[in-house]
């Protein structure tokens, strides 16, 4: 049987429905029937407004149980979700929907106007509606709505993820993709183990929750969520990561494990309060890469081992390491991890040659998750090939399958977790009167990673300095989501370009790692 997202949740609500699946951080708990109950509500909700099996669907929702339902429900429906950062503002989520033609927005009538984006919109007091109905009865009279079986192809959720220019672009990744990809990862931290029926044994009650601390716009939020519910844990579902949420909520519910992004590994490290995580066992990482220096200061300050995942929307999970791995000696400082078991794997060179064991080139994996861009946003470069997908970073693999990160070949900013865009940002920043011209790169920061820095040649006898840095930072901040923003500006006379006309932005990043900072510069922290 091919596997609908949400037929993980089907099984729990059929086979253990009293058992709690969600909880969110204010204390209110959803038990697996009544998570489904709540789904199938949406489900009918959204085929009476007339939408058809592989009709796509916004959620312009901040992350709360209604995100889930509204996900859950568009899988019940053969519907395809396409979440969208409720930190986006209402352009941005004008060009959200422009890219990927859903039928219907699921959104708070406060924050988008119903005719704003040119379709119908569901208001989301209909899925909170669903929510507390399903939370306060103990059955329903309406049977639950059954998710169709998936054909091998069938989108199962778009995701907006990163390319080497322009703007944001909207991946489409399969059913059944997501859900090997999500076993390849079970295994692994399971030593292995495969279910026979599909689905892991629910844990023990007494078995503490995961908490999910991604928001579910985010690939890695959802497939915390799916991840949880395929093992049998609960979810504990928060709004946003904060140092206080962490404080509070893993003494209260004994969270014995974290997957975090680096910079909410950074702000845990340098907090002044000193949260008690003396009931995890262990941390996952993914997002970026993690400073080794970082990784030490964490484990020496909460002594609580930190290991890697590796992997992105586009190719689901390939590398990582698990606690046996470092208990058995296999962990290598410096590496992302070892591949995972059933992940092919090639190092390529730029003609597509596949490279010896230690060579570097770009990474390609053979995945059946995603089936490619809806909207290349001037990105020319192809995604899949026969079956493989390129990951446009470059690393290389050891004898013993263990995977290096070198560098990327996009000029793509990771920062905090989050992929921002130099195209994006130099198009607002170009409509400000004093820009003459414009490149934005992404240059290093202790705790972010990565920030976008803009270096700007301004227009003739215009006043550069920090009173105009400071100008264009807050320009950018009114027209873009926060982590999107410009955090430093540098005025040039010219920017470095080559032959072609093509700004040479490596050159700008080394000449940002030599630069001391001045008046012209711009700094701003998150």
């Amino acid at each position: 049987m091919r596997r609908n997202l949400v037929h993980d949740l089907e099984a729990r609500a059929s086979g253990s429905p009293h058992r709690i699946g969600l909880i969110h951080e204010d204390g209110r708990t959803w038990t697996y029937r009544q998570i489904d109950q709540a789904a199938s509500a949406v489900a009918r909700a959204l085929v009476e407004h007339g939408l058809t099996p592989g009709s796509r669907v916004g959620l312009y929702l901040a992350n709360s149980p209604e995100l889930v339902f509204g996900l859950a429900g568009c899988w019940k429906a053969g519907l395809v979700p396409v979440p969208m950062s409720g930190l986006y503002n209402f352009d941005e989520v004008r060009s959200c929907v422009a890219k990927t033609g859903p039928d219907m927005v699921v959104a708070d009538p406060a924050k988008l106007p119903e005719d704003g984006v040119g379709v119908p919109l569901l208001p989301l007091d209909v899925v909170r509606a669903a929510g507390e109905t399903a939370r306060g009865s103990a059955g329903s009279d309406s049977p639950p709505v059954r998710a169709p079986e998936p054909a091998e192809e069938d989108e199962g959720l778009l995701l907006f993820t990163g390319g080497s220019t322009g703007m944001p672009k909207a991946v489409a990744v399969t059913h059944s993709g997501t859900h090997a990809s999500m076993s390849t990862l079970a295994r692994a931290q399971k030593g292995g183990r495969q279910p026979e029926e599909g689905l892991y044994a629910l844990v023990d009650e007494s078995v503490p929750p995961n908490l999910v601390l991604l928001p579910l716009f985010h690939g890695g939020g959802i497939q915390s969520l799916l991840f949880s519910w395929h093992v049998g844990r609960t979810v504990l579902l928060v709004e946003r990561f904060s140092v206080d949420r962490i404080a509070r909520l893993v003494p209260r519910y004994r969270v014995d494990n974290l997957f975090l992004l680096p910079t909410m590994v950074y702000d845990l490290t340098h907090t002044t309060e000193r949260p008690d995580l003396s009931s995890v066992r262990k941390v996952l990482v993914a997002g970026q890469r993690l400073d080794p220096e970082l990784k030490t200061l964490f484990e020496q300050r909460f002594g609580v081992i930190v290991m890697s995942n590796y992997g992105s929307a586009e190719l689901g999970h390939v590398a990582g390491w698990n606690a046996r791995d470092v208990r058995e000696g296999r962990w290598k400082p410096g590496s992302v991890g070892r591949i995972y078991d059933g992940v092919e794997l090639e190092i390529r060179d730029e003609d597509g040659a596949s490279q010896q064991t230690g060579r570097q080139g770009e990474i390609w994996v053979k995945s059946t998750r995603t089936k490619g861009y809806v909207d290349t946003g001037g990105d020319g470069a192809s995604l899949v090939e026969n079956g493989w997908v390129r990951s446009g970073d470059i690393g290389y693999v050891d004898a013993d399958r263990v995977l290096y990160l070198v560098g990327r070949s996009r000029e793509v900013i990771k920062t905090g977790g989050f992929q921002v865009w130099p195209g994006e940002l130099e198009g607002v920043l170009r409509r400000h009167p004093a820009v003459a011209d414009i490149a934005v790169v992404g240059v290093a920061d202790d705790r972010l990673g990565e920030v976008p820095k803009a270096f700007v040649v301004p227009t003739a006898g215009t006043a550069a300095g920090t009173a105009l840095a400071d100008e264009l930072v807050a320009w950018c901040r009114e027209r873009l989501a926060h982590f999107k923003s410009v955090r430093q500006v540098a005025f040039v006379d010219a920017l470095p370009r080559s032959e072609a006309g093509k700004v040479q932005r490596a050159a700008l990043v080394a000449s940002d790692a030599s630069r001391s900072s001045g008046a012209n510069d711009s700094k701003e922290s998150a």
